[in-house]
Order: C-alpha cells, then structure tokens, then sequence
C-alpha cells in the first residue's frame, strides 16, 4: 500500500501521540523515497519511511501500534537504512511535534545516499531521484558530482553502476 503525503503526516501525527502517552520524545532522521515525497513533492508515494529513529525501541514499538491503528504495513517505519547513513550525514528540521522531531536529509546527502544505494529500472525511481537531486543542487558535471558524493562516503563505496550512471548523466569536462 503506498503512503501518499497526507499519509504520512497522519501516521507522524499517530506516532506523535503514541510517544506522548509514554512520555517519550522521539526522533526520527528521514532518507529516500520519503523525503522526495514529502520535501520535494516529486512522488505521489512511497511505500514505506525509510529512517534512522532514537531511541530505538520505543519509537519502533509506538510505529507498530500506529501500524495497527492505521492499518498499514507494520514496516512502514523502518531503519534497514543504517548501513547506508555516513557519520557526515546532514539534516534539517521538518516537522516538529511536541514528542517527535522528524528531520530529513539535506540535498547533497541525499543525492549521495541515492548514488551509493542506486538501483536501475523505471520501478525504483532512484535516476529519476538522482536526476532530479543533481537539477536541484545545479550539479552539471560529472567532476562535481564526484566531488559532493565523496563528501559523505569514500568514492570506491559506489558501485560501478553507479558511476556509469553518473557519466551518462552528466558530460565529464574536457
């Protein structure tokens, strides 16, 4: 099922509140196909919130009663991301709620996490994601793309498809 902005901010509302009941003030610092969604408008959906989340226990146990009450997949918040967030990572403040603060990445870091997680085919959205991020940052060649990705995780973590990807994206100085 996927979850539209409308959606998502609901279900952020219902996890506020489950955190309040518990007395919890949660975090949760947001990457992907969310925040294209919701920060750039540039999907209609996602399926899921992909997220790195503090503390841990009790936000993921307040998103799976959320889940119940929703009636929504019990993973929609989710943090199988960490192996892809870099000690470099930045975020900005999205939503603040009065037991949850949602963060999302910033553009360059989301550009870099889309490169370094990049799949081919039209159903995953990552170049369309990829194509977009490098509009929004004003990257036009291939050399400073290099340049912000390498930022957040060392170049020989890209995978070579995506370095290929990047060259037909982008023409490479002369």
């Amino acid at each position: 099922m996927a979850l539209t902005q409308a959606d998502l901010r609901r279900l952020f509302e219902l996890l506020n509140q489950e955190l309040g009941r518990s007395g919890t003030q949660g975090e949760l610092f947001i990457v992907g196909g969310a925040v294209m969604c919701l920060v750039y408008a540039r999907r209609p959906s996602t399926q899921d919130v992909d997220a790195v989340f503090r503390p841990p226990t009790e936000v993921r146990e307040a998103a799976a009663r959320v889940a119940a009450q929703a009636r929504v997949k019990a993973d929609w918040l989710n943090d199988a991301v960490k192996g892809f967030m870099s000690s470099q990572g930045d975020f900005a403040p999205f939503l603040p709620l009065d037991h949850l603060r949602i963060m999302t990445a910033q553009p360059e870091y989301l550009l870099a996490m889309k490169c370094l997680s990049m799949r081919i085919g039209a159903e995953f959205h990552d170049e369309d994601d990829v194509r977009f991020l490098l509009r929004l940052l004003e990257i036009r060649s291939y050399e400073k793309a290099v340049t912000v990705i390498s930022k957040y995780y060392p170049l020989e973590r890209f995978p070579q498809k995506t370095l290929y990807a990047l060259t037909e994206l982008l023409p490479k100085r002369a």
